[in-house]
């Protein structure tokens, strides 16, 4: 959707980093993956990211 929308994101992969993966709980208090930021603010997951998209809040947060 991030694509589709011309957004430009950058992938942190914490799958095989422990200490990146440890780094990435601590900052968002969540274990789970994935776990997204804009512009410094923690979103959430990919459900958060729908519901941003779906309540029309996804594009202000992108500035598009």
């Amino acid at each position: 959707m991030l694509e589709q929308k011309g957004a430009k994101y950058k992938e942190f992969r914490v799958d095989n980093d422990p200490k990146l993966r440890q780094i990435m709980a601590k900052k968002s208090n969540r274990r789970t993956v994935p776990q997204i930021w804009i512009n410094d603010k923690h979103i959430g997951g990919c459900d958060e990211l729908y519901a941003l998209e779906r309540s029309d809040k996804l594009d202000k947060l992108l500035n598009i």
